[in-house]
């Protein structure tokens, strides 16, 4: 439960950035489309700011993989345990032994959001 309050201020503060990022120039063309406020926030405002709320949620998912490796010193358990035996032990490969795999699923969590981004993010004519 705290890992999950934990990764909610980068998305909250990521989606605020994203969605006070959009022109305004942009949303009055809305407007003048005659789109409603909910209309103009699904169709135009969010998909503009999802670069930025992915970015958000993309930082928190890394955050959460590392402090749960982090969270087996207050006794949760997991890979984190394999670290802090090994630093206790002096020994390296439990350290790697649970560090690595820790590593491992950052890195392809922070890939897997990333093609997700890529996705979500519309497509832009060039001039």
């Amino acid at each position: 439960m705290a890992l999950f309050i934990y990764s909610l201020l980068p998305i909250l503060r990521n989606t605020y950035l994203g969605m006070d990022g959009v022109s305004p120039t942009l949303r009055d063309a809305a407007k003048g489309m005659g789109m409603t406020p909910w209309q103009s926030i699904v169709k135009v405002e969010v998909p503009l700011a999802a670069p930025v709320i992915m970015s958000g949620i993309r930082l928190s998912a890394t955050y959460v993989i590392a402090w749960a490796a982090l969270a087996s010193y207050i006794g949760a358990g997991g890979l984190g345990d394999f670290i802090f035996n090994g630093l206790n032990l002096y020994r390296t490969d439990l350290i790697l032994g649970g560090s690595i795999p820790v590593i491992l699923l950052a890195l392809i969590i922070d890939w897997l959001l990333g093609k997700l981004e890529v996705a979500v993010t519309p497509k832009t004519a060039h001039a």
